[in-house]
């Protein structure tokens, strides 16, 4: 590696070139919205560094192959200059919870424990500022197709649905963009998966398997159990729903694979609320409890917070970008716990026919005002769009905030 391409300067791209800096490594940059084209750097530099939201379509990355050039993402061009140990966490579903609560158990045990990838600091802030760091990662599946090096001691990977169609080619290739995560664990490794599901639990890797769903941990009759022990009762916990009771569990299989006193660990598990915009709770007006779960981008996610819920008592606001889904499969559910369903965006009269119901609403605060008109004392209103929110807004989390502030504004009125 000694000339370098940097494409896409978002966060991740400009970690990726001042770690190159800091190395000495000869680099250039560049991006699509800035017109400069890519071309006339590819008969100077051995390798390209690509932005995770470049697909493999993507003219720069078909031009790089055909000639021969190595294409990597940052989180496998930051592995090559680390010198730590990594635990990488991935999934359809549940990654940035997961990731949070196994960073806060490690470090309230290790010293020199970082956290980053996917779920907001890049590897590449890791390697520059602590490389022998013991990093907890959050991995994408367009992180993990650009692996070729990459070898964390400790995994999981939580659950698998469709998703990021328009980025991969085929389901199958987004499955094994997942595997390749794992794909150069040993013997000495382990990785924590989800029994439940077939291509989740059959993962290919030498690693040694921990199994979350009946064998070494589970949970019954309001109780979590891992390797034969009680760790944590789920009505204790500040964290609202099964799923999470579940992202808590796969957290306290890499701790105490690691070494975590069971006594750390459960602090961390009666204490932790919940990042914002997962089935963050807003607050109760009026009797009626409202949530906010604009994370939710995938009808997998809506399911997990539909089966948190009481039966025929929310009020469902959904809708926006569809990314391929079937919604579909859901219709049992949302027939079972949901009163109304409000529905907004480009997805919206796709939903409204796979669900036989729906008022279609002009955006998101015409939805807000009509989920009050419904609401009566016991109902929830549950925001979880099970869509990508690029027709909308600029990503989950302003529209996750806009939806607050359109609950703050409704009770100042």
């Amino acid at each position: 590696m000694k000339r370098v391409l940097v494409w896409g300067l978002g966060v991740s791209g400009r970690s990726a070139i001042e770690l190159l800096k800091s190395k000495g490594i000869e680099v250039y940059w560049g991006d699509d919205k800035d017109k400069v084209d890519f071309r006339e750097f590819l008969g100077v530099v051995d390798t390209v560094v690509l932005s995770p939201g470049i697909p493999p379509s993507h003219p720069l990355w078909m031009e790089a192959q055909k000639k021969g050039i190595e294409v990597i993402g940052e989180l496998e061009l930051a592995w090559k200059f680390f010198e730590g140990r990594a635990i990488a966490i991935t999934g359809t579903d549940g990654k940035s919870t997961t990731t949070r609560l196994t960073y806060l158990m490690l470090s309230s045990y290790f010293d020199n424990v970082g956290e980053g990838g996917n779920i907001g600091v890049p590897f590449s802030d890791i390697v520059l500022k602590n490389p022998k760091s013991l990093a907890v990662l959050e991995v994408s599946s367009f992180q993990g197709k650009t692996l070729n090096t990459f070898r964390p001691v400790g995994g999981v990977f939580l659950n698998f649905s469709p998703d990021h169609l328009d980025w991969h080619p085929t389901l199958e290739d987004y499955l094994h963009s997942k595997y390749n995560i794992f794909a150069r664990q040993t013997e000495e490794d382990f990785i924590v998966l989800n029994e439940f599901q077939k291509e989740v639990a059959e993962t290919p890797t030498r690693a040694q398997k921990i199994f979350i769903g009946q064998r070494d941990a589970f949970i019954k009759d309001g109780k979590a159990y891992l390797f034969g022990e009680p760790l944590f009762e789920l009505e204790k916990l500040k964290l609202f729903g099964l799923h999470n009771a579940y992202n808590l569990l796969f957290a306290s299989a890499i701790a105490k694979r690691m070494g975590v006193p069971t006594e750390n660990i459960r602090e961390v598990a009666y204490t932790f609320r919940g990042l914002p915009h997962r089935l963050e709770y807003v607050g109760e007006i009026r009797g009626v409890k409202v949530y906010n779960d604009s994370k939710a981008t995938t009808p997998h996610a809506l399911q997990s917070a539909l089966e948190s819920m009481p039966d025929g008592k929310v009020i469902l606001i959904a809708g926006g970008k569809n990314k391929g889904f079937n919604f579909e499969e859901l219709l049992p559910l949302v027939k079972k716990k949901t009163k109304a369903c409000l529905l907004i965006g480009e997805a919206k009269e796709k939903m409204a026919k796979a669900w036989n119901e729906g008022y279609l609403c002009n955006g998101l605060e015409d939805a807000v005002e009509k989920a009050f008109e419904l609401a009566k004392e016991g109902d929830i209103i549950l925001f979880s769009p099970a869509c990508a929110s690029f027709d909308m807004f600029k990503d989950y989390k302003e529209r996750g905030e806009a939806f607050k502030r359109l609950v703050l504004s409704y009770v100042e009125e």
